[in-house]
């Protein structure tokens, strides 16, 4: 109860309350749905790299990708764009692999902005809703011609709940958003050294491509040999 009013009448008599009611609704559940996010896309770097590398080294380029589709996680998805793009150049690799960091950060950014403009408008809606309820006390003492220091903080009292609810969804909203930006530049730094690994599998990779080209192309010599010398003795008994 407040005063004689109670917490429905009051919700009711103050349509700032009912706005930042629904501002704290918002804001708890774009914060529980942005934990969710994080928990579930969670994952250790350093192993992922190590196990995509084990399977790159050994030749095994589908099986490598089918591991980066079945993490279902950011970097799983920046280095799936890398395995599918393992043999063209590096500069094409690097522009892949950035619009692929580019577009799991905006993923990570999704609904950041709406805590952040709640923890800056929730104490300016209290702040105006403390200002409406004072001015409508004193107009109500006004009209009545009634009026005395009891009546006159009851009305202030129940005005300045406006500005207590604000700082409550402001702060909410502020230490979630300051939580998830960190967790944002912390991911978004892994995904940049699992990156600068990745090249290292690709140069890797491609020194395996070349070493097995050059041990290659002395048997292929030798074959083309064989045929030209067969071509020839087919020649001399056809021409005797």
């Amino acid at each position: 109860m407040f005063g004689e009013m109670s917490l429905v009448g009051f919700f009711l008599a103050s349509p700032t309350m009912v706005v930042l009611a629904l501002c704290s609704i918002v804001t708890v559940g774009f914060t529980i749905e942005r934990v969710l996010y994080f928990m579930t896309s969670r994952t250790d770097t350093q192993k992922f790299m190590k196990d995509l590398a084990a399977r790159v080294k050994s030749g095994n380029a589908q099986g490598a990708l089918d591991f980066c589709t079945q993490a279902k996680t950011p970097v799983a998805r920046v280095m799936a764009q890398g395995v599918t793009h393992m043999n063209r150049s590096r500069d094409e690799l690097q522009q892949r692999l950035d619009t692929a960091i580019d577009l799991e950060s905006v993923e990570m950014e999704r609904n950041i902005s709406i805590l952040g403009t709640m923890s800056n408008i929730a104490p300016l809606l209290g702040l105006f809703g403390t200002v409406v309820g004072i001015i409508r006390a004193f107009a109500a003492i006004a009209r009545t011609g009634s009026g005395g220091g009891a009546v006159v903080a009851m009305g202030v009292s129940e005005a300045l709940m406006t500005t207590a609810a604000g700082i409550v969804v402001a702060v909410i909203a502020t230490v979630a958003f300051n939580y998830f930006v960190r967790q944002i530049r912390t991911r978004t730094a892994h995904l940049e050294d699992a990156r600068e690994s990745f090249f290292t599998i690709w140069n890797l990779h491609h020194q395996q491509a070349r070493k097995s080209a050059t041990q290659s192309r002395p048997a292929a010599n030798a074959a083309a040999n064989q045929e030209v010398a067969h071509f020839e003795e087919t020649l001399e008994s056809v021409l005797s």
